[in-house]
């Protein structure tokens, strides 16, 4: 069994969330198929519960990371944090974790922080994507985009198609996966929403992102309380408020409180702990996940999409992304236009009111997590780490550049003379 190295760029806390969660979570799939594992995360890990039998957390150093990686056989990063074990050492084999397109959600920030995280983020993925020698991700939606990096940095090219044509030996995707096993009991409301009646109509949005449209929710709920004025919203608050601009939350936050709606109607929630992270959608009767048209959307798998699934919990998306289409396709939802508040407000006013289809959504919804548990959808990974392997043809191309390429004059008359010996031999 190999020693694999884990870099992650984002904290690994009691309360975790996104990459964190990703990393810890492959980090006990690799140990539970008798991996070795190391983790490097740039917290004290100390502030982290248990990684598990197998799994050591330790504190990142960005000048050492190479060092650090002694003793491995194996490497998987992701984001900038990455760039520093790049630039040290150049023996393992390396797997890039391009499963949140950070490059794209960042696009949705350039009014608060400029246009520097762009070219930094623009050159983070050159480089990893001309040194990696797998790389992984969540969907066909972004297997394809990243094809078209790959493509441009010379890593898809005649030699590789020869040999793998498919390229399923250069990039695999690999989701956020589902927990095994059903569900935990719920707890009771009133325990995790004190204030709130059991049997009062109540949505779960979770956390805000910049890319996200929380404001379709607010202006779908004056239709939903003349339905119930009991209905109530939750959101969560970002668990690493530091490192994400939230000016969506709060926008979101704003327009609660001027409608009076904020504590009551609305609700803004504390992020849970990593053992505590369902309980509040396990306490709604329906999710709401609504975003805005755009690249983001389009490349997304809405990590909270997969755990809603596998917990059973109706959802109404709006249009766009590979999880919009995996609920039409499964029937786990209902699909409904972006930036339509009244489209929303029916849906849900129709789930509320029709308990045979929230059963059949629960039935479908669950049955489609079932097929996507972790160690399934960490398949490709396992294989990559029963045998690591580099690239032998990755920097073969490495230095293309559009100043690079020949005029079509020369190319012309290759193709030509070619055609020309071909004819010769008839």
């Amino acid at each position: 069994m190999s020693r694999a190295f884990l870099i992650c760029p984002e904290p690994v806390r009691r309360v975790t969330a996104g990459v964190g969660t990703r990393f810890l979570t492959l980090a006990r799939v690799l140990a539970d198929a008798g991996h070795e594992v190391t983790i490097a995360v740039p917290n004290d890990p100390s502030e982290a519960a248990s990684p598990g039998e197998g799994v050591q957390l330790v504190r990142a150093d960005p000048d050492r990371l190479g060092k650090q990686a002694d003793g491995h056989d194996w490497v998987l990063l992701h984001a900038h944090l990455g760039n520093h074990y790049l630039a040290q050492r150049d023996d393992l084999p390396v797997v890039v974790d391009l499963y949140d397109p950070f490059l794209v959600e960042n696009l949705h920030y350039h009014r608060e922080l400029g246009l520097a995280p762009f070219a930094n983020d623009h050159a983070t993925w050159r480089r990893q994507m001309v040194n990696g020698d797998l790389f992984l991700c969540s969907s066909e939606e972004q297997r394809l985009y990243y094809l078209g990096w790959l493509s441009a940095l010379g890593r898809v090219n005649p030699l590789v198609l020869e040999d793998d044509p498919s390229l399923s030996r250069l990039i695999v995707e690999l989701p956020f996966g589902a927990p095994e096993g059903a569900p935990p009991v719920p707890p009771p409301r009133s325990e995790v929403l004190p204030g709130v009646d059991d049997d009062a109509p109540l949505l779960y949005f979770g956390g805000i992102y910049d890319w996200y449209d929380p404001e379709v929710v607010l202006e779908a709920l004056p239709a939903l309380l003349e339905r119930d004025p009991r209905t109530a919203v939750v959101f969560v608050e970002h668990p690493h408020p530091e490192l994400t601009p939230l000016t969506a939350a709060a926008r979101t936050r704003e327009l609660a409180e001027k409608k009076g709606w904020a504590g009551g109607t609305v609700r803004f929630e504390d992020w849970r702990s990593f053992e505590q992270r369902f309980e509040l959608p396990q306490v709604c009767d329906l999710a709401v996940v609504t975003h805005r048209p755009g690249l983001e959307t389009d490349l997304s798998l809405r990590t909270r999409m997969v755990d809603l699934m596998w917990l059973g919990l109706p959802t109404v998306v709006t249009e766009g992304g590979t999880m919009a289409r995996v609920v039409r396709e499964e029937g786990a939802g209902v699909v409904v236009p972006a930036a339509d508040p009244a489209a929303l407000a029916d849906a849900v006013g129709e789930l509320l009111d029709n308990a045979d289809r929230r059963q059949r959504i629960r039935e479908a919804a669950r049955a489609w997590a079932r097929s996507r548990s972790w160690p399934k959808v960490a398949a490709p990974l396992l294989e990559f780490a029963a045998a690591p392997r580099r690239d032998s043809l990755r920097t073969r191309f490495a230095d293309l550049a559009p100043d690079g390429v020949a005029t079509e004059g020369p190319l012309l008359r290759l193709l030509q003379r070619k055609l020309g010996r071909l004819r010769g031999r008839r």
